[in-house]
């Protein structure tokens, strides 16, 4: 069991972390390589895009990759082609140039997987070509059978799956060449005396290269993934933490509000905003508090009042006893002191109510 690490044994910066520290931040390069990316492959994911949008814009960036290596080789192959015997040789290096050109345009409109297609497809129908114009077949040219590799290769830094096609393929192809394309009187006895072992080393070799590939490219896909999985549950617990705080942040401030208004604070309100999760309690708990302080207020007012009628009904009975004229003072209350100003100095009957009680009747001023 891992034992949880007091909080003193790391400094306080060494216990805070990010999503930045798992999540690969995009790097420019600078030069002759970004103006190529640039200008061939899709733009760098930011760090917080999906990882389908990633994923894509990083095999774009290894296509573009390939594409310009394949480029440059083919560009120094020229030379070559025209001290070779197969004079067909120089077209097809052209005409591999001319795929480059036209994958690098699908790539750059968000067609990586078209141009890996045809990218590969130019490659293996470029080298078939070769082979087949070979003639005759001699134990040196049979060397070329090898480079299919690179299709395998290719094929399955963009699809994985699709390796095995091509291995099929390139082992159709070896088969019919190495036994029904014309061959050299050396190599043709070499066949009768040792076809077996000449055919199983470049079908070996395509065996090996598409099992081993294919394994690297699936096993690195599986880690790419799981880094994405990291980096997702980096971001949720960032995003946790920072819900927390908010919520731990919103709880403290209605909290305070509490003990504020409990200690005969009433004026006070829960200073939430509505990016705050608990924004809509907030509001309710200030809506409560507003209503509290008006009814306080008109409880307040009634208190007042009433003293100011209990005031005023001692003086009138203190001046009834002594038989003397009520002499009322103002009580500074706007809802009494009117009353008492209009009845200074009058005399007042009583009448029967229509309820059984006794009404206070004025008479008429003399």
């Amino acid at each position: 069991m891992n034992n949880p690490i007091p909080s003193g044994s790391l400094g306080e910066h060494s216990q805070r972390w990010s999503p930045d520290d798992l999540i690969e931040q995009p790097v420019r390069r600078n030069g002759l390589v970004q103006w190529w990316y640039d200008n061939t492959a899709l733009p760098a994911a930011p760090a917080n895009a999906s990882f389908i949008r990633r994923e894509a814009s990083r095999k774009s960036h290894l296509l573009s990759t390939i594409i310009f290596w394949l480029f440059i080789m083919f560009l120094l192959f020229i030379p070559a082609c025209f001290v070779v015997p197969n004079h067909y040789i120089i077209w097809v290096d052209i005409g591999m140039l001319v795929i480059c050109l036209v994958s690098v345009f699908f790539n750059r409109v968000q067609r990586p997987e078209v141009a890996g297609l045809l990218l590969t497809i130019g490659f293996e129908l470029a080298l078939t070509a070769i082979i087949f114009t070979t003639q005759p077949l001699d134990e040196p040219s049979i060397q070329q059978y090898e480079l299919f590799v690179f299709g395998e290769l290719l094929v399955s830094l963009l699809s994985p799956g699709s390796v095995f096609l091509v291995m099929l393929y390139n082992i159709g192809i070896i088969s019919t060449s190495l036994f029904l394309q014309p061959h050299t009187a050396t190599l043709a006895h070499d066949l009768q005396t040792q076809g077996a072992a000449i055919l199983i080393r470049p079908v070996g070799v395509q065996f090996l290269v598409a099992f081993v590939s294919w394994l690297w490219v699936r096993s690195a896909f599986q880690a790419i993934k799981r880094a994405d999985r990291a980096e997702m549950i980096a971001k949720l617990e960032e995003q946790l933490e920072t819900e927390r705080k908010t919520l731990e942040e919103g709880i403290k401030l209605i909290l305070d509000t509490h003990v504020a208004v409990a200690n005969g604070d009433i004026g006070t309100r829960a200073p939430l905003t509505q990016n705050n999760v608990l924004w809509q309690i907030a509001r309710s708990l200030n809506m409560l508090l507003d209503r509290l302080q008006r009814a306080l207020r008109a409880e307040r007012e009634l208190q007042r009042v009433t003293l100011a009628v209990n005031a005023t009904v001692q003086n009138i009975q203190q001046a009834t006893q002594s038989n003397q004229t009520p002499s009322l003072p103002l009580t500074q209350v706007p809802e009494i002191d009117p009353l008492i100003v209009e009845i200074q100095g009058k005399t007042f009957s009583y009448a029967p109510s229509i309820f059984g009680q006794s009404v206070v009747r004025l008479p008429d001023e003399p």
